[in-house]
């Protein structure tokens, strides 16, 4: 199944809205009163993993299938770790890795625990890819 740039764009688009909806809960939640900064910081921090691992889970379901890459790869690998494997990186035979030349630098067995940078990184690169593939 290939993809038009229209789609990318609208998931392009889409992603935005939701790490800015993000980065927005961030600024309210620190200029927040009635509650201690190190609670809203701790708040956050815990939140900020389990939100961009699911937006990426959601972006690798939205393009399955899809031609194979290196960040498509690494994509799906990340979201194989997330729904299957307790979120720790796990070999696939049909998935090349090297993690020197991945886009997290993630190798086989280290935990997934995406923030907005890691998230904003590999979601660009998995776009831009399927943009060079797109059908127009």
């Amino acid at each position: 199944m290939s993809f038009t740039r229209v789609d990318i764009q609208s998931c392009r688009d889409e992603i935005a809205g939701q790490v800015k909806t993000y980065r927005d809960l961030v600024g309210a939640a620190s200029k927040a009163s009635g509650m201690s900064l190190v609670r809203i910081d701790a708040a956050l921090s815990a939140f900020e993993p389990v939100f961009f691992n699911n937006l990426l889970v959601a972006l690798d379901a939205r393009f399955a299938p899809r031609a194979r890459g290196q960040a498509g790869d690494e994509v799906a690998l990340l979201a194989a770790a997330l729904l299957r494997h307790g979120g720790v990186l796990t070999r696939d035979a049909a998935r090349p890795h090297d993690a020197d030349a991945s886009v997290l630098r993630l190798d086989f067995g280290e935990h997934v625990a995406l923030n907005a940078d890691d998230f904003d990184a590999v979601s660009t690169a998995f776009l831009a890819e399927l943009a060079d593939r797109a059908d127009a």
